[in-house]
């Protein structure tokens, strides 16, 4: 009954969408793109939205290799609305480039109520430019 509560409960919550301009950058270059949220079927305040870098081995283990953004926030988002927020990352040299083994995704984190949150995923591939 719980779980059924919860599930319930999150179908109507905020969701966040990371849209990216490019999917593969070079050491020394700027991956930009927007966070998008979009409202759930009720009002809620959102606390802060998390972007983490973090590489996923083939094995299923995955290595957060740095915390690439944390906005905090004390907003309440309505009904079916829409908010926009700029993002930017530059890829250092201290990234090494994927490989078969291993690939990047930056996880996004919207934290609103009561600690609840929901979760995006998106690839990023960094390549070598050292040809």
């Amino acid at each position: 009954m719980f779980t059924l509560l919860t599930n319930l409960l999150k179908s109507g919550a905020p969701n966040v969408d990371l849209s990216l301009s490019q999917q593969s950058a070079a050491p020394g270059e700027v991956v930009t793109g927007q966070f998008h949220i979009q409202g759930g079927r009720k009002s809620c305040k959102i606390k802060r939205l998390e972007c983490t870098l973090v590489k996923e081995f083939e094995d299923g283990k995955t290595e957060t290799v740095e915390e690439v953004t944390t906005i905090l926030m004390s907003r309440v988002i309505g009904s079916e609305e829409k908010i926009e927020l700029p993002f930017s990352y530059l890829i250092t040299d201290k990234l090494e480039p994927t490989a078969t083994s291993f690939s990047y995704r930056l996880h996004t984190n919207l934290v609103f109520a009561e600690n609840m949150s929901r979760k995006d995923h998106d690839e990023l591939v960094i390549v070598d430019n050292r040809k």
